[in-house]
């Protein structure tokens, strides 16, 4: 029997085989499409619930999908994509880097990693954009996935940083600047001072000499005083404790007082060949203003001391117009004027329009600081116009109420050199001997009484002692045994009447306040002006019958 099977049983058998290999294949592969379709169904749903906007095109660019996010980020319908349109000529991304890197994408499946706004996207939108080609490891068929994601926060807080670390560099310089020209300003007219005292001491100096050596001392002192006042100024508005005081003035008076200031002081810089002209309407006389009188005198010092400054020829005018029952301020000059991209910056503090060790013009640059703290302050508002070479113009409007009137109000006591005190009797109260004098030699001409107090028991004690005859008290702040504050409370609980003058190195206005509040009935700050102490106690001496 031959156990050996025939040919043809076996080529049947290998059919067989063959055929079964061929429905196993077809079920394997069954199995892979619908595996991957599972996958890319999970996917689908991943995608469409992340806030990345992506889409996905075809082997030629053509958009197949788009999740939500996409949609919203673009504001377009699905219907306007899917199948429609060709992603290297979507409209949002012409004339980008965005596409360009697509089109390689595509052409050539070279993936990118970009950052860039998109211009009609909202305006401060940054986001960052990938592209990947996708191959199925079934049809090898070739897709490509756009994936973009808003990264616009992070772009500002990096900008934000950049700017506050630009900002604080700048701040530094500034700062480092200020110091040097602070250093300077000081230590100038501090070597006038202490030289000219210097040459003061040789007694041999002819008389002409000496005055014009105590003129520069004046003018140095002067010059150191205001420098000294600007930082408090600047210092008081920044900490919000610069106080006003309203009341109703002449403003007539209160320029012409400025005028005259100014209209003196042209000789002492050498600047009198500049023409200075004051323009105020003809119903000035008869026109009061409710404001701050002194903030408003500050105000034209500092404009004025700025217009002089940067002047060496033509003219410096100063006024006023009345408009709609509203006053325009102003001072304008023919200097060397201010480039229009440094306007914007003259306002703030420590800016100057030169800095280094050439500038030819001196200050620190406070004064115009002060100026808009000041108008921010009364609530008004400042504004500049000015070209390089063509002089400035600063006109500034107060929200004071305008007052008119057919008489103005009684002028204050004007004191002269005749005055004569030889009736009354005040007492000063100073610790520091030298002060002392000071006033002495400035009351000496009014042939005043008067007595002398070093420390506040003292004072109380020769109050008691002499309440008879004391008609006016000086009465500085700080001293030994017992502060001016309680020394006034005492005074005036021996005699409620007795004006007490406040004589103070304290500028503050908390400190003035608090003086006030003691008792004081007016007050002057160190250093004292002759002119300035006798009007305030010209002003406060009871009337002798």
């Amino acid at each position: 029997m031959n156990d050996e099977k025939t040919s043809s049983e076996l080529n049947a058998e290998i059919e067989q085989l063959k055929d079964t290999i061929r429905k196993l294949e077809a079920q394997i592969r069954q199995m892979d499409q619908s595996s991957e379709k599972d996958i890319e169904h999970r996917l689908a749903l991943t995608i469409n619930n992340i806030p990345l906007a992506i889409l996905n095109t075809d082997r030629h660019g053509y958009i197949t999908a788009a999740n939500p996010a996409f949609l919203k980020i673009f504001d377009i319908q699905a219907s306007e994509l899917i199948d429609k349109q060709n992603i290297q000529f979507f409209e949002p991304f012409q004339n980008t880097e965005l596409q360009h890197k697509i089109t390689q994408l595509i052409e050539n499946q070279l993936d990118f990693d970009i950052e860039l706004p998109f211009s009609s996207a909202r305006k401060d939108a940054f986001f960052r954009c990938r592209g990947l080609g996708i191959k199925s490891r079934i049809s090898n068929a070739l897709s490509f996935l756009i994936i973009i994601g808003d990264v616009s926060k992070r772009k500002i807080t990096e900008h934000e940083l950049i700017k506050a670390l630009q900002k604080a560099e700048e701040s530094d310089k500034l700062k480092t600047a200020f110091l040097a020209s602070m250093s300077h300003e000081i230590r100038t007219p501090m070597n006038h001072i202490i030289g000219f005292t210097e040459f003061m001491k040789d007694l041999s100096l002819p008389s002409y000499e000496r005055e014009e050596y105590a003129g520069i001392i004046f003018d140095s002192g002067q010059l150191l005083l205001r420098l000294i006042d600007d930082i408090i100024d600047i210092a008081k508005i920044e900490s919000g404790q610069m106080q006003l005081h309203i009341s109703v003035f002449s403003l007539n008076e209160v320029l012409y007082s400025v005028f005259k200031a100014f209209n003196e002081m042209r000789g002492r810089r050498g600047k009198e060949h500049i023409v200075f002209t004051i323009q105020m309407p003809e119903v000035a006389s008869t026109v009061f203003m409710k404001s701050d009188a002194v903030r408003l005198q500050q105000l034209f010092y500092n404009l004025l001391d700025n217009a002089f400054k940067f002047t060496d020829e033509g003219q410096v005018n100063m006024g006023y117009t009345i408009e709609n029952n509203a006053i325009n301020f102003f001072v304008e000059d023919s200097g060397t004027g201010i480039p229009p991209n440094q306007q914007e910056h003259i306002f703030k503090r420590f800016r100057q329009l030169d800095y280094g060790p050439t500038k030819k013009y001196g200050g620190t640059g406070l004064g115009l600081a002060i100026v808009k703290g000041l108008i921010d302050l009364l609530d008004g508002h400042v504004e500049v116009s000015s070209e390089s070479g063509r002089g400035t113009r600063f006109q500034f409007s107060l929200p004071g109420l305008i007052l008119q009137a057919n008489s103005r109000p009684s002028a204050p006591m004007v004191v002269t050199p005749k005055t004569n005190w030889s009736a009354y009797t005040i007492l000063v109260v100073e610790d520091e001997r030298t002060n002392y004098n000071l006033i002495m030699i400035m009351l000496r001409p009014s042939q005043a009484n008067i007595l002398w107090a070093m420390n506040g028991k003292e004072a109380v004690a020769m109050m008691e002692k002499h309440k008879e005859i004391i008609d006016l008290v000086l009465m500085d702040i700080r001293l030994p045994l017992m502060n001016g504050y309680d020394a006034t409370r005492a005074v005036k609980k021996i005699n409620p009447a007795v004006p007490v003058i406040a004589q103070t190195a304290y500028a503050m206005d908390v400190e003035i306040q608090t003086a006030m509040e003691a008792g004081c009935d007016g007050y002057i700050t160190k250093p004292i002006e002759r002119n300035l102490l006798l009007e305030t106690i010209a002003a406060h001496l009871p009337p002798k019958a």
